[in-house]
């Protein structure tokens, strides 16, 4: 009988261990729990307190510029005398042993200083026929500020919101109407008043104005330029530029071919999507130097086209204004085979160049060696 009472106790006791081990068990991970959430809020702040960060897609693709390596290729980091800003460029010097001037290339803004299917083959390319190539890195433009919302738009997108807003301002207005006639109508504001009353559209006398991009794509073209002048002695300079970068080479032409001997090469010109962005139609009448509009529009599209970007729209201004030194071509199609285009693309700009560059411009020396040739003829005995 006791042995039976004994078989009984046994397994009613293993139950009650396995219940006490587990209630000791999940005690202990319930306080090491709390412990950890106690440690996490001291120590690390929480997801709404964390400051949202954004990729610096500009500084990466800087970075990444910057490990480009060849023999033939300088990497270029210059100061332009603003503080806190460097030109970052390729430079190559020429290898044919005959210095033809040189040449500094804008890039497209959607592209950079050393873009494969145009920019790496022509600053390499023509580097081999006696030219100085210097790509430059320009920043990207800051995007336009978003026009504050009127109340046309308000009114589009909700019409209650546009009713209750001209509800209030109604509301804001009632008093003035209603005012006493009695009372003296306000002093008319005295120029002292003026003087202390300070107005919205005012500026702050500390606060400077925020430089425009085509100032600053300037410093980065004169910087260029003046590397140039003083490593090679060059005075011969062919501003290139390419979609985008066009606009700031024909800036930079246009504001500099007085004191600098500048020519203007284009290759699928367009402006850009900003709007302090200077019109190209408007800087190339203003242009005396030689310009050369290098483009790939189909023939079919360009015989009737004539949107502000499209070439047959800059021809007709050519025309249109006597603009002797514009000359333009249009390149071969474009295949699938961008290696071949670029060949393509070489051969043609060079041809260029040479035709209405350095044959011209050999030429015109000639001419006038043999003006004055005839005039010293022409003289006098004695």
């Amino acid at each position: 009988m006791l042995s039976a009472s004994f078989l009984l106790i046994i397994p009613i006791m293993k139950i009650i261990l396995s219940i006490f081990t587990f209630i000791l068990l999940f005690a202990s991970y319930s306080h090491a729990a709390e412990e950890n959430e106690a440690a996490a809020s001291t120590a690390q702040p929480s997801l709404a307190e964390i400051p949202r960060t954004e990729p610096n897609i500009e500084q990466n693709q800087i970075q990444e510029l910057l490990k480009f390596k060849t023999p033939e290729t300088e990497i270029l980091q210059l100061d332009t005398g603003k503080e806190g800003e460097q030109l970052i460029a390729f430079y190559q010097t020429e290898g044919s042993g005959i210095k033809q001037g040189g040449i500094i290339m804008f890039p497209d803004q959607n592209t950079h200083m050393d873009w494969p299917d145009n920019l790496n083959y022509l600053r390499e390319g023509l580097s081999n026929y006696g030219w100085y190539t210097l790509s430059i890195y320009l920043p990207r433009p800051k995007k336009d500020k978003i026009p504050k919302r009127t109340l046309p738009v308000l009114s589009a997108i909700n019409p209650a919101q546009a009713d209750t807003q001209t509800a209030q301002d109604d509301e804001s207005e009632q008093p003035a109407e209603t005012e006493d006639t009695n009372d003296s109508a306000p002093a008319e504001p005295t120029e002292e008043t003026q003087a202390e009353t300070p107005t919205d559209e005012a500026e702050s006398p500390n606060e400077e104005p925020e430089e425009t991009y085509a100032e600053k794509s300037d410093r980065l073209g004169s910087t260029a330029i003046a590397h140039m002048v003083q490593t090679e002695s060059l005075s011969r300079f062919i501003v290139m530029g390419i979609g985008t970068g066009a606009v700031w080479a024909a800036q930079y032409v246009k504001q500099h071919e007085e004191e600098q001997d500048l020519r203007l090469v284009m290759i699928n010109a367009r402006n850009p999507q900003k709007s302090d962005a200077p019109d190209l139609l408007a800087l190339l009448p203003e242009i005396s130097s030689t310009i050369i509009d290098l483009h790939h529009s189909p023939r079919g599209m360009d015989a009737n086209n004539y949107s502000p970007e499209s070439p047959a729209r800059r021809l007709r201004l050519a025309r249109q204004k006597r603009m002797n030194n514009f000359h333009q071509s249009r390149m071969p199609a474009t295949s699938d085979n961008w290696k071949r285009n670029n060949s393509w693309l070489l051969k043609h700009t060079r041809g260029m160049i040479n035709t209405y560059i350095i044959k011209a411009e050999q030429a015109q020396r000639s001419i006038k060696l043999n003006d004055k040739a005839t005039q010293d003829r022409e003289k006098a005995p004695g």
